[in-house]
C-alpha cells in the first residue's frame, strides 16, 4: 500500500504526477543496511540482487568533519524538511526482477525517511 500510494503521503502525491507505478514483482528478502554515525558512508545489500555503497562528499570548501548537505531539498523524494547528504556511489549493482545495471562512480545521496501508512483497522 505504501509504495503504490494507496496509503497516502509522498508516494500518493508522486503518483498524481507520474501515474500509478508499474509493479514488476515483490520478494521477501533480507536487507543489510548501514549508515555511518558520522554519515561518512552508507550501504545496502540484498544478497545476490543489490549491492550499493556510497561515500559522502567532502572538499576544500567543506569545514573539517562536515559533509556536503542540502537543507529542505526541493522536490525531495521523501517529503519536505529533510537534510540530503551528497555522496559518490563507490559500488552500485542491481540484478533483480529482470532489471540489471551498474552505476559505480555516479552521484548518490542519503536522505533519512520514515514512510508509514494508516494504522491497521
Amino acid at each position: 500500500m505504501v509504495f503504490s500510494g494507496q496509503a497516502g503521503g509522498t508516494p500518493a502525491r508522486l503518483s498524481t504526477i507520474w501515474g500509478p507505478p508499474e509493479v514488476l514483482g515483490m520478494e521477501v528478502v533480507p536487507i543489510d543496511f548501514e549508515v555511518a554515525s558520522d554519515l561518512a558512508f552508507w550501504r545496502a545489500e540484498v544478497p545476490g540482487k543489490v549491492s550499493a555503497r556510497a561515500e559522502a562528499l567532502t572538499g576544500p570548501m567543506t569545514p573539517s568533519g562536515q559533509r556536503v548537505q542540502l537543507l529542505n531539498a526541493p522536490g525531495s523524494e521523501v517529503g519536505p524538511g529533510q537534510v540530503a547528504t551528497w555522496g559518490k556511489a563507490m559500488t552500485h549493482r542491481v540484478d533483480a526482477l529482470g532489471l540489471k545495471w551498474e552505476a559505480d562512480g555516479k552521484s548518490s545521496k542519503h536522505i533519512p525517511f520514515d514512510w508509514s501508512g494508516p494504522e491497521p483497522p
